[in-house]
């Protein structure tokens, strides 16, 4: 049976966006109170809307992009639904990045002036911005199967090309390179030593220097402590996941970056752990040559090395509190 993406009236007016092999039945689980918690208390619902979707990733896709538009643009959708799904789902696939968009990233290096971006807004807006938003969506539909906990949200995951400049010498208002961050639900979007995020998957995209990664980077202090704590538990579950043979050909070790010349105060040079006590951040990752890049087969080259790194990922979520789960609800 295919698969089915729904648009649902609640008795309070709102909609609500779901996927399902059978759309009336769905609802019937909803008015029984077996469906989403968001509707439980929204009862009855009534389905409004539904269009078919060839397997269950183009489901999600469709989903999520329906969980996107405004709520005017719901309703236009329920009242006039004049495109096909199949139409829809060919507007919001990622196509790969084009030559262009690491064109781009190398003219603004040369040129990373306000009046010389404005200028260019328009080829950054589609070479590099919104196909970076296409891929984040793509991609959190695979880690929906691989490592449901972690996600992407195009309008969260995209780092802002602006530079805060307030506190550096440098004032050049841009960054040279473009990048993606998929974070823990739980733990929200923030990354390095003043939030207290936890890990997950980086995508980073720069002309000579295009890289995909995990892990967390320089936690701060309280994150950095728990996870040291749970080397100390668990140094051999630790020590499995980052010296298995195929992490280390993939990946080689953990970066090391930021290391300390000694173990933390209170563990002593010969502690089982005192290597992997020394580190500050936690990544690991492999760079990426320019033709992936430009490969429309992009999304299956991070969905296979996200699937890789995993382990390492869920690890230090664990030893921060925060759970894994086997399927979104």
């Amino acid at each position: 049976m295919a698969w089915t993406v729904y648009l649902a009236r609640c008795a309070d007016g709102s909609l609500y966006t779901g996927i399902a092999r059978d759309a009336a039945r769905r609802i019937s689980a909803h008015n029984a109170g077996r469906g989403a918690a968001y509707t439980r208390s929204r009862l009855p619902v009534a389905l409004v809307h539904a269009e078919p979707a060839a397997d269950r990733p183009a489901a999600l896709r469709r989903e999520w992009a329906i969980k996107r538009l405004s709520r005017p643009e719901k309703e236009k959708l329920i009242m006039s639904p004049t495109r096909t799904a199949a139409e829809h789902q060919r507007a919001r696939r990622f196509p790969g990045f084009r030559p262009t968009a690491l064109r781009f990233m190398a003219q603004l290096k040369r040129h990373n002036t306000r009046p010389w971006f404005e200028a260019n807004r328009a080829t950054y807006e589609a070479a590099v911005r919104e196909p970076l938003r296409l891929l984040v969506e793509e991609v959190d539909v695979r880690l929906a199967s691989l490592a449901p906990e972690i996600v992407g949200d195009p309008k969260r995951s995209v780092f802002r090309i602006h530079r805060d400049i307030r506190f550096s010498k440098d004032k050049s208002p841009y960054k040279t390179h473009a990048a993606c961050w998929f974070y823990h639900m739980d733990a929200g979007r923030g990354v390095g030593q003043d939030v207290s995020g936890g890990a997950g998957f980086y995508f980073h995209m720069e002309p000579g220097q295009c890289l995909i990664g995990a892990g967390i980077w320089m936690p701060p202090r309280a994150s950095l402590s728990r996870i040291r704590e749970a080397l100390v538990e668990d140094r051999k579950g630790f020590e499995r996941i980052v010296e298995e043979g195929g992490f280390r050909r993939r990946y080689g070790s953990l970066d090391d970056e930021a290391m300390l010349t000694r173990p933390p105060r209170g563990f002593t040079d010969d502690h089982p752990a005192a290597r992997w006590l020394r580190y500050q951040s936690f990544t690991a990752g492999r760079s990426l040559t320019e033709r992936a890049i430009t490969s429309p087969r992009l999304v299956d080259t991070l969905a296979q090395d996200y699937a890789r790194l995993a382990p390492l990922v869920r690890w230090l979520n664990r030893a921060l509190g925060f759970r894994a789960i086997d399927r979104r609800v």
